[in-house]
């Protein structure tokens, strides 16, 4: 057994030294800044992630209108609160999956993946237990909340954490696996998964919430969740077995930790406003669920953005295990953002001109929330534009700089709600901000990682870049709409605005395509 231990220490050490050794052994010719795979690989696994994108917004669209439809908007503000808390299961394992799966990431690209397996299989087992303490706590909280017998909605709360506790522990192992397929780059699979998500919650959510309210829609998740359990462990990339080794487990956690920290931090800065609302208002469960509307439309812009990152992300830490160069690494993070604001910037100038005369012919109960889309929409997009920048400071190990962004953005945010909801500005004061605190953490996620690598040419190019490919059409947006506000049946002036910023969308994308992007996309990785 000793000596088992010490051979995995040997191997988990040469891997570490030959990492170490990379930035050495390629500074005298260092490579374009062009994805290992290539660009064409990027764009294919852009275009079948993309698709599965398309179809599970429009499925998720389908799904969260239903939905609204058939619940009320406190119904909808409890369901709001308690996807939050299961998202922050994903926080509980102490960062190891997060450390592993960068380690494995680097492995990769540096033709050493078996040497990095066994962390995954560490990660596995800290992950099981951890998610099952997380699940302990939330069974507690929902056992105090049915014994208070506070309010109304007491039981329907306790009954959502219990489900939620079964849900954190069958989630945990579920994102696991869809990690290490992204950090394999199998979007394909992943891909799959999604869809097969999307579908199961429209087809047996929607029913369930019909039928038996939210506790039907309880229901519904957990079939879902045991759906996407059954296919991750038939398309599993990697067996992942139960092995312990406490050393290995601290290393790993002190890489990880830092991500995880910047991670959970994040989360909760994202979820400040709905958490503030939820604490200041005395109506708390009716202004989220009406706030959730906003948050409905701006959720699908972040999950483009976070479509376009999932795939480019592992390919930072990959380049960088080939090339050990932080610079050519930030120059193709630069790259990857220029072009994440030019797809971007048309979905988002829709949005800003089209929720408002459909949803509010849809669902007229929820109409307070979408005053805020204005504010929340751009700032949706910047929140999407710093991921590379985060994803660049994992792949180059430099993880901890994270925190000084979304730390100084989240004060700025909490001042901002604070002053709003107690100076009584209500849903738009808090989409203030909260755009405000995504412009700042934007801007100092950038400035603390790859700006920093980028000489002054490479610099000005990023900024300017995105500046053409989102201020021309969100400018437009955001005119038409404050000049320009149409009634929900006016369709021939909605339409009138969808054509006059699809038009700037495609001249400014023209223009940039013509500036540069068209020769950064056709250089090979070899020149």
């Amino acid at each position: 057994m000793e000596s088992a231990e010490v051979q995995v220490s040997q191997q988990a050490e040469f891997l570490r030294i030959q990492l170490r050794a990379a930035p050495t052994a390629t500074l005298t010719a260092a490579p374009a800044a062009v994805p290992t795979s290539g660009w064409r690989r990027v764009f294919g696994d852009w275009a079948t992630v993309g698709s599965a994108t398309a179809v599970c917004h429009g499925l998720g669209a389908a799904t969260s209108l239903l939905l609204r439809m058939l619940l009320s908007p406190a119904q909808m503000g409890i369901w709001q609160a308690l996807k939050l808390f299961l998202g922050y299961g994903n926080y509980a394992n102490l960062g190891i999956s997060k450390g592993a799966a960068r380690e494995y990431n680097i492995a990769l690209g540096a033709g050493n993946a078996d040497l990095a397996r066994r962390g995954l299989n560490l990660a596995y087992a800290v992950n099981t237990l951890s998610s099952l303490g997380y699940a302990a706590v939330l069974l507690g909280a929902a056992f105090w909340i049915a014994a208070s017998g506070a309010d109304t909605w007491t039981g329907t709360w306790a009954t959502g954490l219990m489900v939620i506790a079964g849900l954190a522990v069958l989630g945990r192992y579920v994102t696991f696996h869809v990690t290490i397929l992204r950090t394999r780059q199998a979007f394909a699979t992943t891909s799959r998964l999604a869809i097969l998500e999307a579908a199961l919650t429209l087809a047996v959510c929607v029913p369930g919430a019909w039928y038996g309210g939210l506790p039907g829609l309880y229901a519904g998740t957990m079939v879902v969740m045991l759906g996407s359990l059954l296919f991750v462990r038939r398309r599993a990339a990697v067996a992942l077995h139960w092995a312990w080794d406490v050393a290995e487990v601290r290393r790993l956690i002190a890489i990880g930790a830092p991500i995880l920290l910047a991670g959970a931090v994040a989360t909760l800065f994202r979820s400040l406003d709905k958490l503030m609302i939820l604490a200041y208002l005395s109506d708390r469960e009716f202004q989220l669920g009406c706030y959730s509307l906003a948050l409905m439309v701006t959720g699908q812009l972040f999950g483009l953005g976070n479509m376009l990152s999932t795939v480019t992300g592992p390919r930072y830490g990959e380049k960088y295990g080939e090339t050990g160069d932080r610079r050519v690494v930030a120059r193709l993070v630069a790259r990857c953002g220029e072009l994440h604001a030019a797809a971007m910037a048309l979905p988002a100038a829709l949005a800003l001109v089209l929720a408002p005369p459909v949803l509010g012919r849809l669902l007229p109960d929820y109409q307070t929330g979408l005053p805020p889309l204005l504010w929340l929409v751009p700032g949706a997009v910047l929140s999407a534009l710093a991921l590379p920048a985060s994803q660049y400071l994992v792949a180059v190990g430099r993880q901890r700089r994270a925190l000084v962004g979304v730390l100084i953005a989240t004060g700025v945010a909490a001042v901002g709600n604070h002053v709003a909801l107690s100076g009584g500005y209500g849903l738009v004061g808090v989409a203030v901000a909260t755009a405000c605190g995504y412009a700042v953490y934007f801007v100092l996620i950038v400035g603390v990682s790859f700006w920093i690598e980028l000489d002054a040419a490479d610099r000005f190019r990023y900024v300017a870049s995105l500046l053409l490919a989102l201020g021309p059409t969100l400018a437009t947006a955001v005119c038409l709409e404050r000049s320009w506000p149409v009634a929900e049946t006016d369709w021939r002036a909605t339409a009138a605005k969808i054509g006059v910023v699809t038009l700037v969308w495609v001249w400014s994308v023209a223009l940039g395509w013509r500036r540069g992007w068209k020769e950064d996309l056709r250089s090979r990785r070899d020149a």
